[in-house]
């Protein structure tokens, strides 16, 4: 099993859940609580509480929830398991803060085909990027608008439709909110869809395949995930998982790097190291 058929899978997976939207995966927050996860303690039935759970799974004012709420840290990542155990994975970390127009984007990536990780942080209408670590370290610095909320709002599109008919099962606390908790899990559907994407020397049966959608009072995804578990045609298990999740919403703050300072050190040496050529004789 290869990287390239488990992505395969993964891009067919997200344009029938996205309705050929073509929209990227979702993935889990940024910022968390402090033990950096969901705590499920308090669990009820959330019955008649005025909650999403008594209108069903309506997620669609996400962007102006965000904007009106001013900040907000998400995460996205997509993680594969092949047949012989390799692991590879590639998260974005978005922090954003609208009402000071300062924001961080952060890529890393793990696994035999990684690329090179980078993050960008931008203000007062520059962005500045370090690229690599350590020795291979460099940086970019460009003046231009900032894009990232709308990054970051395209890492979490998800094909909500496709999922209606997921259930209520509970209620659970998401980076200290109160959450509805909806699942649904199609096993048929993502079985006969699986024995042919990885390609027609090894074929996989999918066996699980589950969706989790976290959502708050106002109605915001505060999290949404999908698993997907199978087996090739020789018993190996694959996996591949997706998941966005929103975090310090309303309270993230977007603090400079820590090497801001070395990125405009360079720029200026950059910008001091240039000769201007003498104009031409006409």
């Amino acid at each position: 099993m290869n990287h390239v058929r488990l992505a395969t899978l993964f891009v067919g997976v997200m344009v029938l859940l996205a309705g050929c939207t073509g929209g990227d995966p979702v993935s889990e927050g940024g910022a968390t609580d402090a033990d950096g996860s969901a705590s499920d303690d308090g669990a009820s039935d959330g019955a008649g509480d005025g909650s999403a759970a008594e209108s069903g799974l309506d997620v669609t004012e996400s962007e102006r929830l965000l904007a009106d709420a001013g900040s907000f840290t998400a995460e996205w990542s997509f993680a594969v398991t092949e047949s012989d155990g390799t692991e590879s994975a590639v998260t974005s970390t978005y922090l954003v803060d609208l009402e000071k127009n300062r924001s961080v984007e952060r890529l890393s990536t793990v696994g035999p085909d990684s690329r090179m990780d980078f993050e960008t942080f931008y203000a007062d209408g520059t962005t500045y990027t370090r690229y690599g670590d350590g020795e291979e370290e460099f940086y970019q610095v460009v003046d231009g608008a900032d894009d990232t909320f709308e990054s970051a709002l395209a890492r979490g599109s998800f094909g909500y439709e496709s999922v209606e008919d997921a259930e209520f099962v509970g209620q659970e606390t998401f980076d200290g909110v109160t959450v509805d908790r909806y699942e649904y899990t199609d096993p048929h559907l993502w079985r006969q869809y699986g024995a042919s994407a990885f390609g027609s020397d090894e074929n996989v049966t999918v066996t699980d395949f589950t969706v989790v959608v976290l959502v708050d009072g106002d109605g915001l995804a505060r999290k949404t995930q999908w698993t997907l578990t199978g087996e090739t045609d020789d018993g190996e298990p694959v996996s591949a998982k997706w998941h966005y999740a929103l975090t310090g919403v309303g309270a993230t703050t977007v603090d400079d790097p820590e090497w801001l300072d070395a990125a405009r050190s360079r720029q200026s040496e950059r910008d001091s190291a240039r000769i201007e050529l003498p104009a031409r004789a006409p």
